[in-house]
């Protein structure tokens, strides 16, 4: 992603008309060109960090004597490592060939596209991920007994009222962190945006 970026700002865009001012020009220079990179910088050392979580998770389980558990865990964790990287990978993909505004206008695009995949992702895919690993975890257990024993109807209707609880807590989850690690940066982008357009309206 680097050799992209680094590309753009060196050698520029095709189409520089509407952004020729010496502002605009130093606009997109000082601030998109940081900006862009501290997100993607960010972006990637957040999702290298389900690595040593995934690992410190397995330890812990393993230490539990929960070793199938553990592997399950790391394996979706892990996963979710190369589903996150290969989404990272389509901010490669934003068209360069335009003016600076559009590449960063498609950029903010593209981010918001894998905000809301990953929104999906938590509150869907991690209860049906997580829901498994519970029934591992407590098969042999006094809760699970108990919960055999009820109705069916009841099972089913404990069963979705528990995924609805971790799809929340998920979701919740996701947007609070995002909103800390990213939430910044994508103001200063924003902004950056808002501020060429009033600028080319001038």
């Amino acid at each position: 992603m680097e050799k992209s970026i680094e590309n753009i700002w060196k050698e520029g865009f095709e189409s520089e008309a509407k952004l020729s001012s010496p502002v605009i020009s130093n606009l997109y220079k000082k601030k998109s060109k940081l900006v862009i990179q501290q997100i993607n910088s960010k972006s990637k050392k957040d999702n290298l960090s389900l690595i040593p979580v995934a690992l410190i998770i397995f330890g812990i389980l393993a230490f539990m004597g929960e070793m199938i558990i553990g592997i399950y865990v790391v394996i979706l964790i892990t996963t979710l490592f190369f589903v996150n990287k290969e989404m990272l990978k389509d901010l490669e993909t934003v068209d360069t060939k335009d003016n600076t505004y559009s590449y960063l206008l498609n950029y903010k695009n593209q981010v918001k596209k894998i905000m809301k995949y990953s929104t999906w992702i938590a509150g869907f895919g991690l209860p049906l991920a997580i829901l498994p690993a519970y029934w591992m975890f407590f098969e042999d257990s006094k809760i699970m007994a108990k919960f055999n024993t009820l109705h069916l109807g009841m099972e089913i209707l404990i069963v979705m009222g528990l995924a609805l609880l971790l799809s929340a807590i998920a979701i919740l989850g996701y947007r609070l962190s995002t909103q800390v690690v990213y939430g910044s940066l994508l103001e200063k982008l924003e902004n950056t945006i808002e501020d060429m357009e009033e600028l080319m309206e001038t």
